[in-house]
């Protein structure tokens, strides 16, 4: 229960920084669209920059659901699976702050 515990702290607190820097990379394109709605008036961005966050979540999901379970054939394997995910969500929170700095 413990180690539940921990990754559930410690999930909290990434999710909220991958929250933050969404919203930034999500403000930079919206004003990437913009911009490029002056030359291309039908560029889409915004909702494709949507969609592909709601794959990747849910890739993450059956990623470390598969990563977990085949790992360890033990009580421990919930454990894994958001450890997996806590890693995924550190290395995409990396991701949106490239966006931003683009």
């Amino acid at each position: 229960m413990a180690g539940y515990l921990c990754i559930a702290q410690k999930a909290k607190v990434v999710d909220e920084q991958l929250n933050a820097e969404y919203q930034l990379a999500l403000k930079r394109i919206e004003e990437e669209e913009r911009a490029l709605r002056q030359t291309w008036p039908n560029t889409e961005l915004v909702s494709l920059f949507r969609a592909a966050q709601r794959a990747w979540l849910n890739f993450r999901d059956a990623e470390c659901q598969f990563a977990g379970i085949s790992s360890t054939p033990s009580p421990w394997q919930g454990v894994q699976v958001e450890e997996c995910k806590l890693r995924m969500t550190i290395e995409r929170t990396e991701y949106f702050r490239g966006v931003v700095a683009g």
